[in-house]
């Protein structure tokens, strides 16, 4: 499995559920904010001559390759203005280049935090559209979504926990 942590800030919520998510997983740990990538230019190469390759010659060639490969893909971010970040939405918008059969069967794992707590509205929409992509991808759904009010250390513990649990799940492939 290849997980990609969304968090523009370092050592951040995120990239700590994304460490023990990936330690306990077995997944490959990529930060999108290292990632040298440009946005999708819709330009339509990938499903033409590029037969599933971006036109881009850029950090997305290699993960790509790394999710073509893998059994799956976890994406952990933040909620930024109830979505994922830029970060984020730049690889996701990329998998475009990926063939169906690239992703079918595989699973898809998403961890969101945020500051509301687990119960909002936020985390049902973004578990919505999540399971709607993966549902068209013809992909094994698992989603997380964790309260994590900055500076409450008790909470961000829970949502370790968490996301140990979930690593777990999503390991074992249960969902």
């Amino acid at each position: 499995m290849i997980a990609i942590a969304g968090s523009p800030r370092k050592g951040m919520y995120s990239d700590r559920i994304a460490e023990r998510f990936s330690s306990l997983s077995g997944a490959e740990l990529i930060y999108a904010r290292s990632l040298k990538a440009g946005p999708c230019r819709a330009c339509g190469y990938c499903k033409g001559e590029g037969r599933g390759r971006c036109v881009q010659k850029d950090d997305m060639a290699a993960v790509l390759d790394k999710i073509r490969s893998s059994d799956g893909l976890a994406l952990i971010s933040p909620v930024y203005w109830w979505q994922t970040t830029a970060q984020i939405k730049i690889v996701i918008d990329r998998l475009y280049a990926l063939k169906a059969e690239d992703l079918k069967g595989k699973k898809l794992a998403v961890i969101m935090n945020g500051e509301a707590e687990e119960s909002d509205a936020e985390y049902r929409i973004l578990s919505e559209q999540f399971s709607q992509m993966a549902d068209y991808l013809g992909m094994k759904f698992f989603f997380l979504g964790v309260g994590t009010p900055e500076g409450n250390e008790e909470l961000f513990g829970n949502a370790l926990l968490k996301a140990e649990e979930f690593a777990d799940t999503v390991r074992q492939g249960i969902y």
